[in-house]
């Protein structure tokens, strides 16, 4: 995820401070949510189902998807709207993105995503998506993975111009002008924008660009069970996973079946340029139990993080396979200590971080790097 649009991870932030007060009349015996209610807030009306309640903050998902915090203390700030949650169908969702978007964009449908897009073919703007969700699907379905179907449609948005995705991201406060799209698990949308240039496009082009890659799989990894929307995320495995899955090899194994397809060239010549220099030693341990090596060596964080996920992946994937079914199964709106990251890490790939390195690094020296 390379923007963080949730006000320093709003959501897990909020997660770690959540005293989960729970209201009889919103929520059942079972703490599962059964209603749908309804929040006024700056004259607006925001409706959806309760997540979590602290006593001063409730966070709701709206029928849309999108995720909101707002200022709820008593249960006299909310009124029930219905005792079940039904969230937007795919039809409603299209009206209103067109609404919000105006006639400048097309807004089409495909089997599980919405994307808004400059006007041409939906074969060229929004089939791409859908296909790398099947492919996201045959990925972990062959691998033993179960995973949810989406509550919601997934919304992309491709914006005309890197001018209009520049504006559309001012409104967040950690701006970073060098990224190309994000995901944002607050809002559940990806956006980017048309950066073809004017140059023809295919029905192949945005399948090919990496950012389009990259942040659909952090989507649907989010939307079908692989990682919590609602629990913090270890960013090592959020990212790689990202990655890996930018490799054609991955992406589209069926016709990229070789291990040298499933390389990602520049994360490899990067991870190799910090071996050479011996930048490498102790970072995957610091991984493991922090995320903090993103802030600092941003580039060596994604590097190694790709290293880590396609070693495991193609040496230990029963392990990798373990690590991941057993991040997602961990309980929402919960705190993860580094002790307890890394401990889940010892139980899939043992606690020895010097011995894993040293295997990483043989590995990665008898590799060769792909042509392209």
């Amino acid at each position: 995820m390379r923007v963080n649009s949730i006000k320093k991870r709003l959501i897990a932030g909020f997660a770690c401070v959540m005293v989960l007060f729970v209201a009889e009349s919103v929520y059942g015996q079972s703490k599962q949510p059964i209603a749908t209610i309804e929040v006024p807030y700056k004259q607006k009306a925001y409706i959806g189902k309760p997540l979590a309640w602290d006593g001063r903050e409730m966070m709701l998902l709206r029928r849309d998807g999108k995720v909101s915090v707002l200022p709820v203390k008593t249960n006299r700030d909310y009124s029930t709207v219905s005792s079940g949650f039904k969230p937007f169908s795919a039809a409603e969702m299209r009206k209103r993105l067109q609404s919000e978007f105006g006639n400048k964009y097309d807004v089409s449908l495909t089997h599980d995503f919405i994307v808004v897009h400059p006007p041409g073919s939906p074969q060229v703007w929004a089939t791409p998506f859908q296909q790398l969700y099947a492919r996201f699907q045959a990925y972990f379905t062959t691998r033993g993975f179960r995973l949810q179907n989406p509550e919601f449609p997934m919304v992309a948005i491709v914006l005309r111009t890197r001018g209009e995705f520049d504006r559309m991201l001012k409104a967040f406060h950690h701006y970073d002008s060098s990224v190309l799209g994000y995901y944002s698990p607050r809002s559940n949308r990806i956006i980017t924008y048309d950066q073809s240039e004017g140059r023809s496009k295919d029905s192949s082009w945005l399948f090919n660009a990496g950012t389009i890659l990259h942040e659909a799989t952090h989507q649907t990894a989010f939307n079908t069970g692989l990682h919590s929307r609602f629990a913090p995320v270890v960013r090592w495995e959020s990212e790689g996973l990202a990655m890996l899955f930018e490799a054609r090899g991955v992406n589209n194994s069926q016709n990229y079946p070789r291990q040298e397809d499933r390389i990602h060239a520049a994360r490899f010549a990067q991870l190799k340029k910090l071996y050479r220099e011996g930048n490498v030693q102790g970072k995957l341990a610091d991984l493991v139990v922090s995320d903090d090596l993103f802030r600092t060596d941003a580039q060596a964080a994604y590097a190694i993080s790709w290293g880590m996920t396609f070693y495991f992946t193609e040496v230990m994937p029963s392990n990798y396979r373990q690590f991941l079914k057993n991040d997602a199964a961990r309980t929402d709106f919960s705190s993860y200590s580094r002790k307890q990251r890394a401990s889940d890490f010892a139980k899939a790939f043992g606690s020895n971080f010097e011995e894993i390195e040293a295997r990483m690094k043989r590995f990665y020296q008898d590799l060769k790097q792909p042509d392209r």
